[in-house]
């Protein structure tokens, strides 16, 4: 790595996986959502929305400035009472706080004067077991509610709602912890993945190990061909990474062009092979440009007693030696 360059921590991968901007940087999983009829809304636990679908911005009059607001601004019962999936505060109602989900109907408003009748399904999301906030589905059945009977019909689509949100809340759960671009990891998984996994070796004495890459003088493609050809290596150099590592191991995008791979149950011998044969598969990619992508990588084997942070740096300082010894090579 080049000496000016030796953090790690770029936007990506300080960006929230929760919800994903309105418009821009989404995969095409998004546009399934913008699509239903139904409104979608995914909040924090502190209650502030971190993704509408276009169904919810009219149906709640809100302008395309919903990101960061929180929903208890946004939208309200019909009386101005707290809406049933919140507290008095704003926040995650602690009933989805605790995992459960929460449904019915209510006389709500958004930003226009004007209350309507909806059917409402709140989810919790999850991530590595704790709630990080909530995917809420609602339909406005104002013009159906006009006799017992149809009453009767709103509970049972409710429960079809329910069957097809538990779908594409899965869904949601796994955006949460993708990159968008490169279908890997998020930073924010891998770590928590690779802590898993030294807590495994810590308590059975397993191997472990880590290989820690960048692409090589990747700042020259950007500024020379433009950033959506840097995409299309990010995303093709993902893809390759994914057809040589085996079943067994985890990759994930740690940020900007840097990469990391786990390793489970892996002696650093192995480990060094694997990440050689990586190393070899990206040098022999071709592009449409007159261009040789290469990487530098550390590998680092897992030391009794030592943390996730920790071996990540050891494989970071090895990757340094790769870059300061001529790239294009792996250290181990």
């Amino acid at each position: 790595m080049d000496a000016n360059k030796k953090s790690h921590m770029g936007g990506d991968a300080a960006r929230s996986n929760l919800g994903g901007r309105h418009g821009h940087g989404r995969d095409w999983s998004w546009h399934i959502i913008d699509g239903l009829n139904e409104a979608v809304i995914v909040v924090d636990c502190d209650g502030v929305v971190t993704f509408a679908n276009p169904a919810a911005i009219l149906m709640l009059s809100w302008d395309d400035d919903y990101l960061g607001r929180r929903l208890k601004s946004a939208m309200s019962c019909g009386d101005g009472t707290t809406l049933p999936f919140l507290d008095n505060k704003g926040s995650l109602d602690p009933s989805l706080s605790a995992g459960d989900t929460l449904s019915g109907l209510e006389e709500v408003k958004g930003l226009a004067q004007d209350s309507f009748t909806v059917e409402y399904l709140a989810s919790p999301l999850m991530d590595n077991g704790d709630v990080v906030g909530a995917a809420i589905i609602f339909n406005n059945i104002s013009e159906r509610i006009v006799t017992e009977g149809e009453l009767s019909e709103a509970n049972n689509r409710l429960q079809h709602l329910n069957s097809e949100l538990q779908r594409k809340n899965k869904r949601l759960q796994e955006i949460s912890v993708t990159d968008s671009l490169t279908k890997l990891y998020n930073h924010r998984h891998i770590i928590e993945r690779l802590q898993e996994h030294v807590g495994s070796s810590e308590r059975y004495q397993r191997d472990l190990a880590v290989m820690m890459f960048d692409i090589d003088f990747f700042k020259n493609v950007n500024d020379t061909y433009g950033h959506p050809f840097g995409d299309e290596v990010l995303e093709q150099v993902s893809m390759t990474l994914l057809q040589e590592i085996r079943a067994v191991d985890i990759a994930g995008r740690y940020g900007g062009e840097e990469f990391l791979v786990v390793m489970p149950e892996t002696d650093l011998a192995e480990a060094i092979g694997i990440s050689e044969r990586v190393r070899l598969a990206m040098e022999a990619l071709t592009w449409k440009h007159p261009i040789t992508v290469t990487i530098s990588a550390g590998v680092a084997m897992w030391q009794n007693g030592e943390t996730a942070s920790e071996l990540i740096a050891r494989a970071d300082d090895l990757l340094y030696e790769a870059k300061q010894g001529g790239r294009n090579q792996v250290r181990g």
